[in-house]
């Protein structure tokens, strides 16, 4: 849809008098803005735009609208120092403004549209409502909320978005105020940002080739958001194809499918002691449940096997299986460990449902990056943190403005955490695991799950990877900006090969995961889910927990 040529490392200060346009005889004192200091992991600086993030062309714009926009603004009629006219939170300049607050270019800006802006520079508290879903009047896009500050960086839009909630609870001041106080003189932020990461992510999303190998130019779009065990954000990428005017991994909520199932199904079942790693489960659609015409729940391929070990109910991520290991312990217990274990905050009270719950057909859905830090428990020990992109903010005498102060949370035992990150590691290292594409050409050890949602009309909306090795976890979405927009029928490359294409240009130290030394290993039959004898065809390693091995093989013993 978008597209922006001007790299966002550009720095900036401009001087700006806001004023009501009931009394443009008596303007407010101006306001001065000034680009944060932005200190990378590596300790290279980056600054933040305060102008010129989408520019004008005077010869293509409004001339009335234009100069309704800087009258309001008390600054002189011209494209340049409209470019710099702030509108509130961080929207700098009436060419970024048309496209957040109307998703399009101020080239296209009829009248009424010019005037909205207007008011908005006159006012730029006003922009809260404007911002709101649940407040907007209609004048504004119902998508405004999604749309990317910082177009070239969705790792800064976000950092800058949680650094105003944070400051704005911190001292009971509305988010403009806090970013007043983040774009004053001096400033400096300290992020975990890791510029390799980053900069592999942009090639991969700059590249064509990385999501088809069509002439078309017309495929899904895609985000990505990479953490490491201890919640430090340390990439994001909000678009693909140039188009980065939303910032779909951090602002953009996505129904997530089966990307859920270890997350709200298995590890709470593991938890409660409920199944092991080789428990044998039911493969079946259920009964009641189902009609003469449509047998549920459906597993993806239409295929049921029947009696079943956990392990390979969750590399085929079998839809019958969760959906019964839901029922059993209730939704309720699914929600409250998404919830309160695992940082999910955009759940809604009509998530506490089956489907929801065993499926991940979300309410609202979540973000790339919350659902990538969920993860993170599978290798970090069972460990949670909530995602960071921030260290600290300092002002121009090095005082600390804000800290960083998100905890880790023991969201599972060691020993659960383990044997699930050997569940996932299978999900790839297996040759039937339906994530194999994300297995890494230099050995290194991947865990990772496929998620895949229906639009409620047999066609694929969307789909999703969440990958981890042993430094860092990450997610990938695919799909269209457009809720329930089909993607069959379109040749793009699944997720896990976008995630495979990153990794594969990360630097690494670490090729495998830590085990639980607490955890037993043991071969397992895979027929029967019991402890392997020398009869037993088939065998693997399964992974349990002390005194909680499963039985001799009662097939084959």
């Amino acid at each position: 849809m978008f597209s922006r040529k001007a790299a966002f490392l550009v720095s900036a200060g401009l001087s700006l008098s806001v004023f009501s346009c009931a009394d443009s005889s008596s303007p407010a004192p101006p306001e001065s803005f000034s680009s944060p200091k932005i200190i990378a992991a590596d300790g290279s600086e980056l600054e933040l735009p305060t102008a010129g993030i989408y520019p004008i062309d005077g010869e293509k714009v409004s001339r009335t609208g234009l100069e309704k926009v800087c009258k309001a603004a008390g600054v002189e009629v011209s494209p340049q120092a409209a470019d710099g006219i702030w509108f509130g939170e961080n929207i700098f300049g009436a060419g970024l403004a048309s496209v957040v607050f109307f998703g399009r270019y101020a080239s296209s800006l009829d009248e009424d549209q010019w005037a909205a802006l207007a008011s908005i520079a006159a006012d730029p508290e006003s922009s809260s409502a404007a911002l709101d879903p649940k407040k907007n009047s209609g004048i504004f896009s119902p998508h405004a909320h999604e749309a990317s500050r910082i177009p070239e960086s969705a790792y800064l839009d976000a950092m800058t978005d949680q650094i105003a909630d944070d400051l704005a609870l911190e001292r009971g001041i509305s988010r403009n105020e806090a970013f007043r106080i983040l774009y004053s003189s001096g400033v400096t932020v300290e992020t975990p940002l890791r510029t390799d990461v980053q900069s592999a992510a942009d090639r991969v999303y700059s590249e064509k080739s990385t999501f088809t190998d069509s002439y078309s130019e017309s495929f899904p779009q895609s985000a990505f958001a990479a953490l490491d065990y201890s919640g430090n954000v340390v990439a994001m990428t909000g678009g693909n194809n140039g188009d980065l005017a939303y910032n779909r991994a951090w602002r953009t909520l996505h129904p997530i499918g089966s990307s859920i199932k270890p997350l709200s199904v298995y590890a709470p079942a593991l938890i409660d002691g409920r199944i092991g790693f080789s428990t044998l489960v039911d493969d079946s659609p259920i009964p009641e449940l189902s009609t003469d015409q449509e047998e549920w729940p459906r597993n993806y391929d239409r295929v049921y096997d029947g009696s079943i070990t956990v392990t390979y109910a969750l590399r085929q991520s079998k839809n019958t299986v969760p959906v019964k290991l839901v029922i059993e312990a209730g939704p309720q217990r699914s929600f409250d460990f998404l919830t309160e274990s695992l940082g999910f905050t955009t759940l809604e009270p009509a998530d506490v449902d089956v489907p929801n719950m065993a499926l991940g057909y979300l309410s609202r859905g979540v973000s790339v990056a919350e659902l990538a830090a969920a993860y993170q428990v599978f290798g970090s020990g069972g460990a949670y943190t909530a995602p960071s992109f921030y260290t600290r903010v300092t002002d121009e005498n090095g005082d600390v403005i804000l800290e960083n102060k998100r905890q880790p949370r023991q969201a599972m035992t060691g020993e659960d955490a383990w044997i699930m990150d050997r569940l996932l590691y299978y999900n790839i290292s297996k040759d039937d695991g339906i994530a194999s594409a994300a297995r890494l050409s230099d050995g290194r050890e991947v865990i990772g799950k496929t998620g895949t949602v229906d639009n409620g009309y047999g066609q694929d909306s969307d789909r999703l990877f969440v990958g981890g090795t042993a430094e860092l976890c990450a997610a990938v979405w695919i799909g269209y900006d457009q809720a329930g927009a089909s993607i069959e029928g379109v040749e793009y490359k699944p997720p896990a090969t976008v995630w495979r294409a990153i990794f594969e240009q990360i630097p690494w130290e670490k090729a495998a995961f830590d085990p639980d030394p607490d955890v037993v290993e043991a071969e397992f039959c895979t027929l029967s889910g019991g402890l392997a004898c020398d009869r037993c065809p088939s065998t693997e390693t399964g992974y349990y927990k002390q005194g909680a091995l499963p039985e001799s093989c009662p097939i084959h013993s």
